[in-house]
C-alpha cells in the first residue's frame, strides 16, 4: 500500500482495501491499526459466518450491529478502535445497509476498514470509502521475512530456538505470520501439496493460541518443531 493514497485523504476513517490476495489486505490492514496506535485489544473482526457445510456464508446484519456497537465503546488500550470486515463483498443487503450510516459518519475515535478481492460492493458503500489498491506482490520486507522463516526450518534445533527467540519479540509477529501463509497460499496454486498444506495448518495453529498466551516463545519452537519433525 502507498502511503501516499493516505495522505491524500488524512480525515478518511472508512477504507476499501482492495486486492485479489486477501492475505496481503489483512496484513495491510493490521499494520494501518499498529501505525495509528490503535491496541490489538480494540481491533474488532468481522467475517462470513458459515451456517452449513457446504455453505459459501455471508455477513449478517447483527454482526454489524454488534460491530457498530463495539467501535462505540471507549478505547480499552489505544488511541482508538479499528472495524476489519474481512471477505466485505459477502456483505449480505441487511447488513450493508445497516453499515453506511456508520460509513459516513464513522465514530471519531474509530476506523472502518472493509476487504474486498473484486469491489463488489454497493456503489453507496464504495462511496463512503477511501479505495486503497493492495499489491498482489511480495515486497523485498516480505522476501526477508520469508528468507528468516526458511532458515529458521531447515537450519539445526538450536538455530530453530534461537529465531523462535528473536521471533518471539517482534511486535509484528502476527503480520510477519501472515506474511509467510500468504507466501504458501501462492505456491499452492502453482504446486499444491501435502507439505505446504501442514506448514500452513502449524501457522494458523499458531496464531491462534498466540491470541491465547503470553509465552511467544514457547508457540513459535512448538512450530518450528511440528514443521522440521512433521509425521
Amino acid at each position: 500500500m502507498d502511503n501516499n493514497q493516505l495522505e491524500t485523504n488524512s480525515k478518511s476513517r472508512s477504507y476499501v482495501f482492495y486486492g485479489s490476495n486477501s492475505d496481503i489486505s489483512y496484513t495491510a490492514a493490521k499494520d494501518f491499526a499498529k501505525d495509528a496506535g490503535v491496541s490489538e485489544f480494540d481491533i474488532i473482526e468481522v467475517e462470513p459466518e458459515i451456517r452449513e457445510k457446504n455453505s459459501k456464508g455471508e455477513i449478517g446484519v447483527k454482526q454489524i450491529r454488534e460491530m457498530i456497537r463495539q467501535i462505540n465503546l471507549t478505547p480499552g488500550h489505544g488511541s482508538g478502535k479499528m472495524a476489519i470486515i474481512r471477505e466485505a463483498d459477502k456483505l449480505g443487503v441487511e447488513a450493508a445497509n445497516t453499515l453506511l450510516k456508520t460509513l459516513e459518519e464513522p465514530p471519531k475515535t474509530a476506523t472502518i476498514i472493509l476487504l474486498s478481492s473484486d469491489l463488489k460492493l454497493l456503489p453507496t458503500i464504495l462511496s463512503r470509502c477511501q479505495i486503497l489498491r493492495q499489491s498482489d506482490k511480495l515486497t523485498p520486507a516480505d522476501e526477508e521475512i520469508l528468507a528468516d522463516f526458511r532458515q529458521a526450518i531447515s537450519g539445526n534445533l538450536k538455530k530453530a530456538f534461537k529465531n523462535a527467540e528473536k521471533m518471539s519479540t517482534d511486535e509484528d509477529l502476527d503480520g510477519k505470520l501472515n506474511t509467510i501463509l500468504a507466501s504458501l497460499r501462492n505456491q499452492l496454486f502453482a504446486d499444491a501439496n501435502i507439505d505446504k498444506i501442514r506448514v500452513m495448518k502449524s501457522i494458523f495453529a499458531a496464531k491462534k493460541n498466540l491470541k491465547v498466551t503470553t509465552n511467544k516463545r514457547l508457540i513459535l519452537e512448538n512450530l518450528f518443531l511440528s514443521i522440521k519433525y512433521r509425521s
